[in-house]
């Protein structure tokens, strides 16, 4: 699970900026916490700010490290995900610093720091990309082992008896040999972590580390593109006769509880599907008497999304991992996002640690029975650098933040930060006039 992601000179975020998963001292909604070692972990943040603050620049940098892990090297051709980097670094200013990300997590019993910095020409889509640095390193209890360190010209790889053990080299003369083989055909765009690293010092390792950033962490842009990332899929052996699955217990429990009609709702396989490789790709149907009719004729598009999103969060808690949503609840009603937060911190169902982050405007969460303070995340830009930063309700001090207190009145109050403030009425006036 995610314990801290950090990001520097990506988009409105020049300076380094961490948004941590690591519980306070606050004794309230401790029951929510998810316990790994000694670790007291949040299940769930939610990112408000005005628009143009930077919220869904967080989303978009983890989505960036993400796609540059994947591909494991930065060059154009090799992922489209990864050919508009020169557009994310600050651009208010001449800076040439690196663009960078890092993430901290828990995978198993075991602890993981993971950073990775990156040059490349601000604004200009055909310059030079480097890998500035990488460094990788193991979180024990008494003390942080570094596996590698890789900066533009040279790598170091840990050398002394603990990260030898963790590495499974017992000879560090034939290590630092595999390394300067390395560093002699070292590629300024291919990761380390993906390439040398898990080819020949340890496989093992990297895969745990590839893993966590390639699968176990989401991020969302576009909530009901959900329905379209992620196919519903069934192996044919086990297709009903009819092709129509209707007892889909998850289905029947949000119809019937969402009051959405007497229609049972199912899936049925998509008439262009062509069973490939063993599968047939389902599509949502719904059943009215003995007529079938595909769903997106007969039902709301929110109801569609909902069920769609139903299902993955079945999956998603069931294999546990980190979700980035931007603005989850303009393709959800709050009352429900606020049930989906409850599900997050309910250790009872939600026994992988799986995590929640999303942006959002709605001030409706800010509910001290819902979400702690330090799950509270104010992202605020400032007016002459266009900087911005990030806070958390838990910094703010006891007079403004007291728990027999409305968080959301006091907001609208303007206790947290700067309100978003539009003279729309004198801007249209003035279009008018011109």
């Amino acid at each position: 699970m995610l314990i801290k992601f950090s990001f520097e000179n990506f988009r409105t975020f020049k300076n380094e900026t961490t948004l941590s998963m690591l519980a306070t001292t606050q004794r309230t909604l401790n029951n929510v916490l998810i316990r790994k070692g000694k670790h007291r972990i949040l299940p769930s943040a939610v990112l408000y700010g005005a628009n143009a603050s930077g919220k869904t620049n967080i989303v978009l940098a983890m989505q960036t490290m993400q796609a540059i892990v994947r591909t494991g090297s930065l060059d154009r051709a090799s992922n489209a995900a990864v050919s508009s980097l020169e557009l994310f670094p600050f651009i208010h200013d001449n800076n040439i610093s690196p663009m960078s990300f890092g993430v901290e997590f828990i995978k198993g019993e075991n602890q993981f720091r993971y950073k990775l910095s990156i040059c490349v020409e601000s604004l200009n889509q055909t310059g030079k990309r480097t890998v500035f640095e990488e460094k990788l390193e193991l979180i024990l209890m008494r003390e942080d082992v570094l596996l590698f360190h890789r900066t533009t010209d040279n790598i170091v790889v840990g050398a002394d008896k603990k990260a030898l053990e963790i590495l499974k080299h017992d000879n560090p003369e034939e290590l630092l040999g595999l390394v300067n083989s390395i560093v002699r055909n070292m590629d300024n765009e291919t990761l380390f972590l993906t390439g040398g690293f898990k080819s020949t010092i340890c496989k093992e390792i990297a895969d745990v580390v590839i893993d966590f950033i390639s699968d176990k962490i989401m991020p969302i842009m576009h909530l009901p593109d959900i329905a379209y990332d992620n196919k519903i899929l069934i192996p044919i052996e086990n297709l009903p006769a009819d092709h129509f699955l209707p007892g889909i217990e998850l289905f029947d429990a949000i119809v019937k509880a969402a009051d959405f009609g007497p229609q049972q709702i199912g899936l049925r396989i998509n008439e262009s599907d062509t069973g490939k490789h063993g599968l047939h790709e389902l599509e949502m149907i719904s059943k009215y008497r003995e007529f079938f009719v595909p769903s997106d004729l007969m039902e709301s598009a929110g109801t569609i999304r909902l069920l769609h999103f139903s299902l993955f969060l079945k999956s998603f808690f069931s294999h546990g991992g980190t979700l980035f949503i931007d603005e989850m609840d303009n393709a959800i009603h709050p009352e429900i996002t606020k049930s989906i937060i409850a599900l997050f911190g309910n250790p009872e169902f939600n026994k992988n640690g799986a995590q929640l982050i999303f942006t959002t405007h709605n001030p409706i969460f800010m509910d001290r029975d819902l979400l702690r303070r330090d799950q509270i995340i104010f992202v605020e830009r400032d007016a002459d650098s266009y900087i911005s930063t990030l806070h958390s309700l838990a910094e703010f001090g006891s007079v403004n933040v007291r728990n027999d207190q409305s968080f959301m009145r006091n907001y609208f109050k303007g206790r947290y930060g700067k309100l978003p403030y539009l003279d729309l009425e004198t801007i249209l006036s003035q279009g008018l006039e011109n």
